[in-house]
């Protein structure tokens, strides 16, 4: 036989064949980056449909919790502990809300806001919470992201270019972003405050991105002109502060503070923005809340969401219906109040829950080896929602939903994993243990 026109390696041994992936590994590749483009696409509530309130960040979180089942990753408790009360407020809530409608309101609102709370409470905590260590900080990086991205927008729209009446800016000259609503936009910078301060005292960022960050989101709710966002900012610093740090720093945050405030009141008028001086600062130079944007009516109708609720024990009038029972024919701008009077005693329980659960893990966390700050960062968002929810109407926009379930996430993972590894933690500047994982520095710095 002639082998002279064999091809080279012929006679040499064939190599190993190459590692198929299978299907769960690739679904649970997949899931993850369409789980970090809903989180990052969640500020955008300009991209939705018309016919009924569906967001692009919605169609990407669809795409990840289908591919978590398709991965076999799919957790029944994403919550963990606190899955149960987190469960049983849903199902109050949510039925509540339907049958409230089907008795004396409209059925038809009641099935799509009952949905609407279903799935931002229910199928999105599968998505965020019941991820990895890892997984979770690329998540809040997105987030965080995002957010600063839509300040920055606003720097240039408003200090640059001047624009007004746009979709972005309103008429008056607040700052919308793409929520397209002045004070949801506020609220919803203000709740990226807790998990940008987890970042930096867990060591998954640098201490250099908090002088960054904060300054840049603090100005964003100065261009909005919101009171509520501005006392929610403050809110959350100030608990992160109080919780983690010694005396001396919470000294610090006090001078700091009485500082700003001093050089606001008397020279704000010459750099601060126009909005903010009208619907903010007027009100601080004449300790009047009343020339604090809209304060006035909102009371007005709080004080009649009170006497409406005295007469719902039970059953609601039926989700969307305030608005229709309303001498000043709006919903009411407190969420406890609208969901009693909608929903019913039972439904006002079940948000209860809600908030219940997540305070639940957080106390949790902090009884676990190295969760404090973990948990720290989980009460301070639930209470800053829980608090912010005095000033809103319903909350099942996925934009309040995600920094909340993202907020938790932390606690729920050190129940579940433990500490985070160093590769998670490697910008965390303290001793090591002797289980080679760094330990927190709550005494150092946040």
């Amino acid at each position: 036989m002639n082998y002279a026109r064999a091809p080279r390696h012929y006679w040499t041994r064939p190599g190993p064949k190459p590692a198929v992936t299978s299907l769960p590994e690739v679904a649970g590749r997949l899931g993850l980056w369409f789980a970090v483009a809903s989180v990052f696409l969640t500020p955008f509530n300009i991209l939705r449909f018309d016919a009924f309130y569906f967001t692009i960040s919605d169609g990407f979180a669809l795409a990840a919790v289908f591919a978590a089942i398709l991965g076999k990753s799919f957790s029944i408790s994403p919550l963990g502990a606190g899955t149960f009360l987190w469960n049983i407020g849903i199902a109050l809530l949510c039925g509540m809300l339907l049958l409230s409608s089907l008795i004396h309101g409209d059925p038809q609102r009641g099935f799509i806001i009952s949905a609407q709370y279903l799935y931002a409470y229910f199928l999105l905590a599968f998505m965020i919470v019941s991820r990895p260590w890892a997984e979770i900080v690329l998540l809040m990086k997105s987030f965080l992201c995002s957010i600063a991205v839509m300040c920055l927008q606003g720097i240039v729209i408003i200090d640059i270019l001047k624009q007004r009446g746009t979709v972005f800016v309103s008429g008056n000259g607040r700052f919308q972003g793409w929520v397209e609503r002045e004070n949801e936009c506020a609220t919803l910078i203000a709740l990226s405050v807790p998990l940008m301060l987890w970042l930096v005292a867990s060591g998954c960022i640098r201490p250099r991105w908090l002088w960054v960050g904060l300054p840049l989101f603090g100005y964003g709710i100065i261009l909005t002109g919101s009171n509520t966002g501005l006392i929610g900012l403050v809110f959350a610093v100030t608990i992160f502060v109080v919780a983690t740090g010694s005396w001396r720093r919470i000294i610090s945050l006090a001078v700091t503070s009485l500082a700003a405030f001093f050089i606001a009141v008397t020279w704000g008028r010459d750099f601060l923005p126009e909005v903010f001086q009208h619907r903010v600062l007027n009100a601080l130079q004449n300790g009047d809340l009343d020339e604090a944007g809209t304060f006035a009516d909102r009371m007005r109708l709080i004080h009649e969401a009170i006497g409406k609720a005295d007469n719902n024990s039970l059953l609601g009038i039926g989700a969307d219906q305030y608005r229709q029972v309303s001498e000043l024919h709006a919903p009411v701008h407190n969420t406890y109040l609208l969901i009693w009077v909608e929903a019913g005693l039972p439904g006002f329980i079940g948000f209860l829950l809600l908030l219940v659960a997540g305070i639940t893990i957080a106390i949790l966390a902090a009884r676990s080896r190295e969760g404090k700050v973990s948990a720290i960062c989980t009460a301070t968002t639930v209470l800053l929602f829980a608090a912010l929810a005095n000033a809103l109407p319903h909350l099942y926009s996925r934009f309040f939903l995600v920094p909340l379930l993202l907020g938790m996430a932390p606690s729920v993972a050190i129940l579940r994993d433990g500490p985070a590894s160093r590769t998670v933690t490697r910008f965390l500047r303290g001793t090591r243990s002797k289980y080679g994982r760094s330990r927190p520095f709550l005494r150092r710095r946040i």
